[in-house]
């Protein structure tokens, strides 16, 4: 079965631009522009500096304030007040699954849309099994030309 690449499923480029606008699932705005798509071992997610983004929007829930001031964190979690309630990761310190900056904020980009939909697609089930059907034929031709 074929392995779709993050890359091939985002709608947006891998290098950012400042002209982006995020919103949540709710159409809350989450930030105008980013930085770039990390790729690291736990998956993708959108950078965005501090100017990007809009905190109005954005809460540190009451049981995470003690991320603030402790020196032991990763990061410090925010989240956006609407239904969809978005994390956002603001790096505190580096990590060596992911070319995360400190000071930089991330998002998922499953929880991030933009005015045409979602800013990347889903594996489906029946995507899944159509590609296991298509390697499963050519294996076939394959064997049959060999």
């Amino acid at each position: 079965m074929r392995k779709w690449s993050y890359a091939e499923r985002l709608a947006i480029s891998l290098d950012g631009n400042a002209n982006t606008t995020f919103y949540t699932s709710t159409e809350l705005i989450v930030a105008k522009g980013y930085s770039r798509i990390v790729i690291g071992e736990r998956g993708p997610y959108v950078e965005f500096s501090l100017k990007q983004l809009y905190f109005k929007n954005f809460i540190i829930p009451d049981s995470e304030r003690y991320r603030i001031k402790n020196p032991h964190v990763y990061y410090i979690e925010w989240r956006t007040h609407d239904k969809a309630n978005i994390k956002i990761y603001e790096q505190k310190k580096l990590v060596d699954y992911a070319d995360y900056k400190l000071g930089m904020f991330y998002i998922s980009p499953f929880e991030l849309y933009v005015m045409g939909g979602p800013i990347i697609t889903k594996l489906r089930k029946e995507n899944a099994e159509k590609e296991t059907k298509k390697s499963r034929t050519r294996s076939a031709i394959q064997q049959q030309q060999d």
